[in-house]
């Protein structure tokens, strides 16, 4: 039954919301019973998430989560208080849907699943994770107590538009009818935003800066601004009387929330980051700028892989200098780039730059031979695909 459910997984995007509300209808309409904090954005959707979970959970509430795509396995999608949904319930809730089911999606299916999940095990707040842009996501079935839009970057250009403007208007399509929004966007992606909170007639809001509020598990200056998002859209269920909890809550909160595998360090000298846009690369580049100040870093070895939708010229032209070796592997995912496409793109865009290079397929050699390679003050980075991330750890 799970490999039935995960055949549906390679099937091709569909974005739509026609199928999942039927589906929805089908089964009782389980969204339409929960509290739900709703988020997009391009990159640190995931660590906002993990954040107000974490806050939430704090302060004594059940709280549903969510999320994807998965590190290690699929049940990390599903969680209450941070217990994953388990194998067997992974099996009893799919076939409490199959017999509805028609033409559906994975995602739309395991939407479906989280929905129906939640609200019978009576979660007081689900949080969940817009899939890929927004307006036409599965996700986007619900109405929820506040919508988060956290930043806006090129990506999935193909099913979301070639340009800034484009994508901030199919994430902004979560925005719904005088539901307030946080959103840390900024220039042409804010304007398109702020266009449609307004007709929308949405409150609107920039993320406060909290810099009194520390990490314990995560890492990187860019977890501030995520923090700042999450803590900013607490605040604002907090004074409107949708959520009860103190200021201890939301500080506890933060200072306890988790999400591997970004920026992580599972060694003194290994880094696992699942940066897999443009965007997320320019940010990893410049932590890793201050990385090799703080830790006297001579070298950085890098250990690559990608799903084939992604814009490898654009990401290799950001690490490409940084790199002093470089190891091309992929995951076992069907979308997952060959290795020698990686090499040859890698060789194209870094003509000039002469570096240790070398294509090992299977993840757990390629990182077992970077630590082999590394000096006592090298880095070794793995990045990329969160999915070859996974087969890692």
């Amino acid at each position: 039954m799970l490999a039935y459910l995960y055949s549906l997984e390679t099937h091709e995007v569909k974005l739509g919301l026609e199928r999942i509300q039927s589906l929805l209808d089908r089964i009782g309409n389980p969204e339409k019973r929960l509290k739900c904090i709703h988020v997009a954005g391009t990159n640190g959707k995931g660590s906002v998430c993990a954040m107000i979970q974490s806050i939430l959970m704090e302060a004594g509430y059940k709280v549903g989560m969510y999320t994807s795509p998965h590190l290690r396995n699929f049940n990390e999608r599903i969680r209450i208080n941070n217990h994953f949904i388990t194998d067997v319930e992974v099996v009893d809730y799919f076939l409490k849907i199959k017999p509805y089911m028609a033409d559906q999606s994975f995602f739309e299916v395991t939407t479906a699943m989280a929905f129906l999940y939640f609200k019978e095990r009576k979660v007081d707040y689900a949080v969940m994770e817009v899939g890929l842009g927004g307006r036409l996501d599965a996700t986007n079935v619900l109405n929820p107590l506040i919508s988060i839009i956290t930043n806006i970057s090129l990506e999935h250009v193909e099913f979301l538009g070639n340009s800034i403007e484009k994508i901030a208007y199919e994430k902004a399509g979560i925005i719904k009818q005088n539901i307030p929004v946080v959103t840390g966007a900024k220039g042409k992606a804010l304007k398109v935003i702020r266009k449609i909170a307004n007709e929308r007639n949405a409150p609107l809001t920039l993320p406060e800066k909290f810099n009194d509020v520390n990490f314990k598990n995560l890492n990187g200056s860019f977890q501030q601004q995520n923090k700042d998002i999450a803590m900013t859209a607490i605040y604002i269920l907090k004074y409107s009387g949708s959520i009860k909890l103190n200021e201890n809550q939301i500080k506890n909160g933060i200072m306890n929330a988790k999400w591997p595998g970004r920026l992580d360090f599972i060694a003194k000298n290994v880094l696992i980051d699942s940066a897999h846009n443009p965007g997320g690369f320019r940010v990893l580049k410049k932590e890793l700028m201050i990385f090799k100040i703080q830790r006297k870093i001579q070298n950085v070895i890098f250990v690559v892989g990608f799903q084939n939708d992604k814009d490898i010229d654009e990401i290799f032209k950001i690490i490409g200098p940084l790199a002093s070796s470089i190891i091309f592997t992929k995951s076992g995912n069907t979308k997952a780039a060959k290795t020698k496409d990686l090499l040859r793109t890698f060789d194209k865009i870094n003509k000039n730059h002469k570096i240790n290079k070398k294509i090992i397929n299977n993840p757990k050699n390629a990182m077992d031979y970077a630590k082999k390679i590394a000096e006592q003050n090298d880095l070794v980075v793995v990045t990329g695909s969160i999915y070859m991330i996974g087969e890692m750890l």
